[in-house]
């Protein structure tokens, strides 16, 4: 019996996530892809009839496969500070490691095509939209039960949280110097500790 075409589909795009995520959208021929696939030119028209949709397909899959088990512990129902960190700690640790040059294929396409194409553009946004939702819900475990804590608003600082992550994947692919990624990823940390550490109450006043 032969494969589900489901999974020849998933096979195809698997492979093509690769080579988007690597060099880009302007940047891969159709040859190259079919060279990538082992498919021919026919079999990969007759699938996703042309270029574009076989992109957003391997964005499709790249946010199922990568994002979501990357995400998948803050966004659980105790989320909370500890994984906030690892996050964070497992950033910093990517700086100037062996393909960390190839970034994040969701910010990769923020930077290579949501200008110019709204289906890209529709779906980097809701990437931003679910990061941003993560660490909302990460600060809120954080902070539940604490009296005393520094003043946020947990939803614009989620925002802001995932801005910075989106700049870090790009500067990534970028190759900038490691030492700067790290001092990136350390800074947040500290924020969120901020954000998440019982202030004292003052001492009450003697008569």
């Amino acid at each position: 019996m032969g494969r589900p075409k489901s999974y020849e589909r998933d096979c195809i795009a698997r492979k093509a996530m690769e080579v988007f995520w690597r060099h880009g959208f302007h940047g891969t021929s159709t040859q190259a892809l079919v060279d990538a696939m082992g498919v021919n030119r026919f079999s990969l028209y007759a699938e996703f009839g042309n270029k574009q949709a076989l992109y957003e397909a391997a964005l499709t899959l790249y946010e199922l496969e990568v994002v979501g088990p990357y995400f998948l512990a803050l966004e659980s129902l105790q989320g909370g500070l500890k994984e906030m960190e690892d996050l964070f700690t497992a950033f910093a640790s990517s700086a100037g490691q062996p393909g960390s040059e190839m970034g994040c294929f969701a910010c990769n396409a923020a930077t290579d095509r949501a200008a110019d194409d709204s289906g890209v553009r529709l779906f980097v946004h809701a990437y931003v939209q679910r990061i941003s939702a993560a660490f909302t819900h990460g600060l809120r475990n954080a902070r539940k039960g604490f009296v005393g804590l520094p003043a946020a608003d947990v939803v614009s600082e989620g925002y802001y949280l995932a801005t910075i992550v989106v700049g870090f994947f790009v500067l990534l692919r970028a190759q900038v110097a490691p030492d700067v990624l790290r001092a990136a990823a350390h800074n947040a940390m500290r924020h969120i500790r901020y954000l998440t550490m019982p202030v004292r109450a003052p001492k009450p006043k003697l008569n």
